[in-house]
This record gives C-alpha cells, sequence and structure tokens, in this order.
C-alpha cells in the first residue's frame, strides 16, 4: 500500500537513503524538491536514523538491512517506505549508475509522489519481526536440504563407481548414516570410495540432526502464528512445518484481495505473453516466494488424500493435462481453500479428529523443545 507523507506542520524533509555494506549514500530534498543535502558516506546510519523525527519522510531500496532500517526509521515518527529497486525504473534504466545519482533519484522519485497522486513508488510489503524471522529459518532449512541432497546423491554415485547398482543399497545407507560404517564392511569399494562415503555418510548425520534442531527452533519463532498454524493443520498432509512455511511466505493473508493474487505471489500461475490476438501461457512464474510451493508439492500425495473432493479433482486433472499440470492446480486449490480458512479461522471440512489431535500434541511437543533449548 502506498504510505501517505502527512505534513505536520513546519518545512518537510525528504530523504532518499541508498544502502551499502559499510555505509549510505544519502539525499535530502525540501519541500520545493530542491536538494539541499548529500551526504557521499554515513558511516554511522544509527545516528543519521536518530536525528529523524515527524517532519522527515524516507525512502530505502530494498537489499540487505532495508527493513531493519526501515523499522527503526518508524519507531523516531518518520515515514518510510521500502520500494522495489526493479521496478523503480528511474534507477533501473540509469544511463549512469551512480551512487549520488541513486540516492537523488530515490529523494526525487519520494518527493513526486508526496506532490502527486499520480506518481506512485511501487512500495513492498514490510513484513513483520516474527515473519523476517521465519524466513531467516527457512532460508536455512532450504539450504540444509540442498546440502542433503547432495551427499545423498555422492553416496549414490559412489557406489554405482563400484558396481553396486541397486538404489536400496544407497537408500538404506543414507536413512541410517549412524550404522552406515557396518553396512560398509560387507561391501567391496575402493580405498577412495570408502573414504569419501564414510565422510559423507558423517556430514550427513551431522546436517540431519542440525535440521531436526531447525525444526523444533521454526515452531518456537512461530508461536505468535500459533492460531492460524492450528486451523492450517486441520488440512490432511499440511504439517506444523508446512503451515509455518505458508504463513512465512504470505505474511498478513488480508492484503490478498483474492485467491488469484495469492497464487501469483507464490508462484504456482504460469507466464502469460500476449501480442494481439495470440496468448501464450508458459510455465510457472518463478519470481516469487518459492517456499510453500517447494514444500507443499512434497505432500501432494498427502493433499490429495485429505478429502473426496480433492480427490477427484486431481484424477480429473490428471486425466486431461498430466501428472505435473496436476500437481500444480491442486497447489493452487489448496492455497486458495487455506486462504478462506485463515479469513474465517474455520477447520478443514474435512478434518480427520484422531491425526488433527495429534498434529496438534506434537507440534506442542517441538515448541516446548525449542524453548528449552533457549533457555538451556
Amino acid at each position: 500500500m502506498e504510505p501517505e507523507y502527512i505534513e505536520k506542520g513546519g518545512d518537510m524533509k525528504y530523504h532518499g537513503i541508498d544502502l551499502h555494506k559499510k555505509y549510505a549514500t544519502i539525499s535530502v530534498r525540501d519541500e520545493a524538491g530542491n536538494e539541499e543535502r548529500f551526504v557521499r558516506a554515513q558511516y554511522d546510519i544509527g545516528a543519521y536514523v536518530s536525528s529523524l523525527g515527524s517532519q522527515d519522510a524516507a525512502v530505502l531500496e530494498a537489499s540487505s538491512g532495508a527493513l531493519y532500517w526501515a523499522e527503526r526509521i518508524q519507531s523516531q515518527g518518520a515515514s518510510c517506505s521500502v520500494i522495489d529497486a526493479f521496478r523503480f525504473r528511474i534507477i533501473r534504466d540509469s544511463w549512469q549508475k551512480t551512487d549520488r545519482r541513486d540516492a537523488a533519484n530515490l529523494s526525487l522519485g519520494l518527493w513526486l509522489a508526496s506532490r502527486s497522486k499520480e506518481t506512485k513508488l511501487p512500495v513492498i510489503w514490510q513484513p513483520t519481526p516474527v515473519i523476517r524471522e521465519l524466513r531467516k529459518l527457512f532460508g536455512l532449512y532450504d539450504l540444509l536440504n540442498k546440502q542433503i541432497r547432495q551427499l545423498k546423491n555422492a553416496i549414490h554415485g559412489a557406489l554405482v563407481d563400484n558396481g553396486v547398482r541397486d538404489r536400496a543399497v544407497g537408500t538404506r545407507l543414507t536413512k541410517s548414516p549412524c550404522k552406515g560404517e557396518e553396512m560398509l564392511k560387507e561391501m567391496e569399494l575402493s580405498p577412495a570410495s570408502r573414504v569419501c562415503i564414510l565422510i559423507s555418510l558423517a556430514l550427513l548425520a551431522n546436517l540431519q540432526e542440525q535440521k531436526e534442531t531447525l525444526r523444533q527452533e521454526i515452531c518456537r519463532a512461530g508461536q505468535p502464528l500459533e492460531a492460524e498454524v492450528k486451523v492450517l493443520i486441520s488440512i490432511r498432509g499440511v504439517s506444523p512445518l508446512l503451515a509455518l512455511a505458508f504463513l512465512a511466505d504470505v505474511g498478513d493473508i488480508r492484503r490478498f484481495p483474492s485467491a488469484r493474487r495469492l497464487h501469483a505471489y507464490l508462484g504456482v500461475v504460469p507466464t502469460v505473453r500476449s501480442s494481439g490476438e495470440v496468448t501464450h501461457n508458459g510455465a510457472i512464474n518463478r519470481r516469487s516466494r518459492v517456499m510453500s510451493r517447494s514444500l507443499f508439492t512434497q505432500a501432494v500425495i498427502h493433499l490429495v488424500d485429505s478429502s473426496p473432493v480433492m480427490d477427484r479433482f486431481y484424477r480429473q486433472v490428471v486425466a486431461r493435462r498430466g501428472y505435473g499440470r496436476a500437481r500444480i492446480a491442486l497447489l493452487r486449490k489448496i492455497f486458495a481453500i487455506m486462504r478462506r480458512m485463515l479469513l474465517s479461522q474455520e477447520l478443514y471440512r474435512w478434518v480427520e479428529p484422531t491425526f488433527y489431535d495429534k498434529k496438534l500434541r506434537d507440534y506442542g511437543r517441538d515448541c516446548k523443545k525449542g524453548e528449552a533449548r533457549i533457555v538451556a
């Protein structure tokens, strides 16, 4: 939503702040739109933020640390917005992209937006601290999953190089990496392959342990969203982890006026290219939040079994379009249902009390483990 800059008496100042790792470049304009101050390198950003007040309006580009400083600026009584630099064409299409020009363009865009209703800044939604913390944790969770997959593939590859083509052997090894050394004694492997597999198994065991710790930490960090989690896990196949991934991606569900907007945000709609009377539907849009789409795809089979309606819908789409398109269609349908559930705070129509009660107990236990680890 475009912020409103309301004059409260006195002269308003418009600050364009271009953040860097060690300093910020700042351009300040007065009410007439003239640049009255330029700071090439402000190293103590905290001190500068402390000098702001209710007569100041600031704008930042979306980058590392931007949301943190936006909250600090807003706590001083000043207004602050964070914009999508890719959509802010005055910066993206600049012929000579320099720090001074970027900061000046930011302050100019902010001044124009405050003076004209026809000029709009591409403001991004600012997630709450809870959502930001969850997104950090899920980012690490995704990284651990990628490393685990790489190690498993390396183990399978080493076995194939030594003539072990039965994939079930590698699956047993990776399923119980702590017992892998005993299993390897019965196999004929080259010395290098044996060492590589042993080290990979040790790393895999450690990553799986850290992944479980991280899962408990995610549950603890998501406790402020407990009411929403309890609603979403009433769907068969939606675990507390999946529910928190969805909530971390969407934030406030009320900012999506329709399911179509939600689908576009989560990247479960095709890209569309149209020229004249010809329209081409391409692959799904990957410029989006991807965590929910990635995790929920792994739970498609359970989501299909969540109700007779979902089962019938999935099978019909498979018959017409194939399994790949059917999975995405199912995700669109389940995300739309989850949106309605959150807005109405109602449980899933086909909730299974036995499974639901077990999920609630497991969720409470994981939250307590996370709290106990923090206390320790």
